[in-house]
């Protein structure tokens, strides 16, 4: 059996490309040179530092309808592309009518954003395809999209003053008078310490209103009976199925918001110029991109609904993957999460109700799932330092991870010796997407079994994934990780040989994926007699003792 060598692993770097290790291992600090730490969490759990996204709800509950001055309405397009379901572009279109004013749109570019926060190729591909997308839908309605460049020549972030005040002078220029601008909130911390700073550039030349779109129910609206956010996903959901009944008309479960179909701005010549922004080359994917149009996810959404959904309860099955695939889709807002669950409670035909899992319907199980993402939104505003690279449970810090460098390389590029691993960790570098069971086996491994910070899985998830969206990703690592909200017990750990044969039982998907075993006759094991294919780089026994030792001394030692 042959051994992997640093020579073979220098070999495959080489072959795919070059890679920053830095970036996983510790928040960029030339974005970030005075990183926050335990102590500064600690200070918004305790009252002492502000929550962001209670200062921009302050800053709404002020908000008044833009005045009779207003020439230009502006919606600010971000995580939102799309023109279906869309609140804060719904509210400018509204307010121009009213108003009699220009409608308009935007799109910012930051690619210091981009780097920072470690937005996978694949991700800004499909955001790019469909911007041009959306370019031309809009083009339809006479609404002209402008692609804003920030460039500044310094490594500084959309939440810095440079680009707010930036930002509002692109604004005024492209209108002719007093403007309105709309956008819909972003629930992570630097996009919301932006928002805070563009109202504070606000005046009566420049409105800005921010509005709550990207979740079912928005973040702080449940509570317990206490008053306080919920940590725990099962009696939240309950409580999110409550409040969305709430709100059933006679034919939807969430009433959508639907624009008419014509011509807004009839007098503007610039309206059907063709998209003139090129996404530079460093950023584009190799991978193959689904269509990322609306129409194209409208379309995925109805054939999953329609023909698909009952095969939801496989979609743990690693060759297979009767997942939606709708999460590219959500994570850039091509598509509403709304009109999700409004499309398949149709097939509902009953009251929502949070019961437990074994006794869902397929369906029932699709709409918990999308629910997961409004929780951890809900989680990630209360705690922001959860986007911050700190933990939830800030106890876990005293985790003495092992971190050995060599054996985060060969788990990132799939050649630590456990078929499994390996195979969905290349099927991540080469596709960009994996399915959640097999975010978490990896995730486990990682974690449990390498006891490597779980921070840096993170980021190479972030870094990879095309449907990577970070409050969902933190907390599923979190989870996994037993260091996050709702975390499972630090005592389980995932025995990779029995997730293979759970999830591949055939060794289908190791197959495709590591073509060294092709004619192996146990797959599943560690143990394997392929000189092409590496020892494995740790025992699964030895190495789940001394995770509950070293997990059990770092949380309650």
């Amino acid at each position: 059996m042959k051994r992997q060598s640093t020579h073979d692993l220098e070999q495959l770097q080489s072959k795919r490309g070059s890679y920053d290790w830095d970036q996983y291992l510790r928040p960029n600090p030339l974005y970030y040179p005075h990183a926050i730490d335990a102590k500064g969490a600690l200070e918004f759990n305790n009252g002492k530092r502000k929550r962001p996204y209670d200062e921009l709800q302050g800053l709404l509950s002020k908000q008044n309808r833009p005045g009779e001055n207003v020439k230009t309405v502006i919606h600010w397009f971000r995580n939102d592309l799309r023109i279906h379901d869309n609140t804060g572009f719904y509210t400018a279109v509204e307010e121009s009518q009213r108003l009699g004013a220009r409608i308009l749109t935007i799109f910012t570019i930051n690619q210091n954003d981009w780097i920072a926060h470690l937005d996978s190729n694949p991700k800004l591909t499909l955001m790019y395809q469909s911007l041009k997308s959306l370019h031309g839908k809009l083009s339809e309605l006479g609404i002209p999209l402008y692609t804003l460049v920030f460039d500044s020549g310094e490594p500084k972030l959309s939440n810095s003053m440079q680009f707010v005040i930036w930002l509002r002078d692109q604004c005024l220029k492209i209108s002719n008078g007093a403007i309105y601008l709309t956008a819909n909130a972003e629930y992570l911390a630097d996009e919301l310490y932006r928002d805070i700073r563009v109202f504070a550039v606000s005046d009566e030349k420049f409105q800005f209103n921010v509005f709550h779109d990207t979740c079912i129910v928005e973040p702080g609206v449940l509570k317990t009976n206490q008053d306080s956010p919920y940590t725990v996903f099962s009696p939240w959901y309950k409580k999110w199925c409550l409040r969305v009944m709430d709100g059933k008309s006679s034919t939807n479960l969430i009433e959508p918001l639907v624009l008419e179909k014509r011509i807004y701005n009839d007098d503007e010549e610039f309206v059907h110029k063709e998209f003139s922004y090129y996404l530079p080359s460093q950023f584009l994917s190799s991978t193959t991109i689904p269509d990322a149009s609306e129409d194209a996810a409208w379309s995925r959404l109805t054939t999953f609904l329609q023909k698909n959904v009952g095969n939801y309860l496989d979609k743990d099955t690693l060759l297979t993957e009767a997942s939606s695939h709708l999460s590219p889709y959500l994570a850039l807002g091509i598509l509403s999460a709304r009109c999700v669950v409004n499309e398949a409670f149709r097939l509902v035909g009953s009251r929502l109700v949070g019961k437990s899992p074994k006794d869902m319907t397929p369906v029932e199980q699709f709409i918990r799932e999308v629910a997961w993402r409004d929780f951890y939104k809900d989680v990630i505003c209360f705690w922001p330092y959860l986007s911050m690279d700190i933990p939830f449970n800030l106890s876990s810090l005293e985790i003495k991870w092992d971190n050995n460098f060599s054996n985060f390389q060969k788990w990132c590029l799939g050649k630590t010796g456990f078929p499994i691993v390996d195979a969905i960790m290349r099927k991540l570098s080469q596709d960009g997407y994996i399915n959640n069971r097999a975010r978490m086996i990896t995730a486990s491994f990682l974690s449990k079994n390498l006891l490597i910070d779980w921070r840096w899985g993170e980021k190479w998830f972030r870094k990879h994934l095309i449907d990577c969206d970070l409050a969902s990703n933190v907390g599923g690592w979190g989870f996994v990780s037993s260091t996050g909200a709702d975390a499972q017990p630090y005592f389980r750990v995932f025995n990779m040989e029995r997730q293979s044969r759970a999830f591949d039982p055939n060794g289908e998907f190791i197959k495709k994926w590591v073509p060294e075993l092709k004619n192996s006759k146990n797959v599943h094991s560690s143990i394997q007699e392929v000189e092409s294919y590496p020892n494995p780089i740790t025992d699964s026994k030895s190495s789940r003792q001394r995770a509950l030792e070293i997990y059990n001394e770092g949380l309650y030692g």
